[in-house]
């Protein structure tokens, strides 16, 4: 299935490719937004209009795959078995024309040349349970947000679906951002809540195997004690700015180009900020 790369196109090309998709997800939001799940306990085939519904009744997954998807099977011819209404071929051009290329066009990232499975820009314990894609997004993403604070003097950030907390707790213990967690799911707040302790054990023992470390960092960062926690805030993990801190901060190793223009320096960050509430 072709698709759209975002290389190659100038920032005109790209603000009118985001525009586009924007509009896309805007006018079918209720079908994009659902789960699977969701067509047969809240009935939203029933929301379909009733041209799509006579089209695609009664077509198995293949079937569906084949029409809708493009991918017919080897040596199948796609056949429609009737006149499709205009809408529907709509959609389906324009999710042709506008969904994101999957074959790879582009190199490993250098944070991953090392080691595929674990990236140079994050020390362990961010790397930790989080697999390789996933690191490259909380970097880049975490880093990006920090920037964005930075330049517009925001002074807390909000991470909303934070699942495991992965992000959360790049942004508040290696980029020194306040953030606040919120997860609907309590299974996933149970599990951010077993990492965060996992981190706090590990902290605890490098800073018994080096207690050198720790105090070198307090004393280059000018702070010789945690930083007091506010008000309602639990007890945390020290921050990037904090005696141990750092201990979190990722490396600079980022390939021939040296640091990434975005990439954020330690910065203080209150106890017990990035734990999920």
């Amino acid at each position: 299935m072709p698709g759209v790369s975002a290389r190659g196109l100038s920032p005109e090309e790209r603000r009118q490719l985001a525009v586009n998709l924007t509009r896309v997800l805007a006018l079918y939001r209720s079908i994009l937004d659902a789960y699977i799940i969701e067509f047969f306990t809240d009935n939203l085939w029933g929301t379909l209009p009733c041209s799509w519904q006579e089209a695609l009744d009664g077509l198995n997954p293949p079937q569906l795959a084949t029409l809708l998807l493009g991918m017919p099977g080897e040596g199948e011819v796609v056949r429609y078995r009737s006149v499709w209404p205009l809408t529907l071929l709509a959609l389906k051009s324009t999710a042709y024309a506008l969904a994101f290329t999957r074959t790879p066009g582009f190199q490993t990232p250098s944070e991953f040349l090392e080691n595929p499975s674990q990236s140079s820009r994050l020390t362990a314990p961010f790397r930790k349970h989080v697999r390789p894609k996933k690191q490259h997004e909380i970097r880049r993403l975490g880093e990006l947000v920090k920037k964005l604070s930075d330049l517009t003097g925001c002074t807390q950030v909000v991470d909303v679906g934070s699942g495991q907390g992965h992000l959360s707790r790049f942004m508040s213990l290696g980029l020194g951002l306040k953030v606040k967690s919120i997860e609907g799911n309590q299974r996933l707040v149970e599990r951010a809540q077993r990492l965060d302790q996992e981190l706090l054990q590990a902290l605890e023992k490098e800073e018994k195997k080096n207690p050198q470390i720790c105090a070198a960092w307090a004393t280059a960062s000018g702070t010789g004690s945690p930083s007091a926690a506010e008000p309602g805030d639990p007890p945390g993990p020290p921050g990037p700015g904090e005696p141990c801190g750092g201990l979190l901060q990722p490396g600079t190793s980022s390939g021939p180009a040296g640091r990434d223009a975005d990439s954020a320096g330690p910065a203080a960050v209150p106890s017990g900020a990035g734990l999920p509430c």
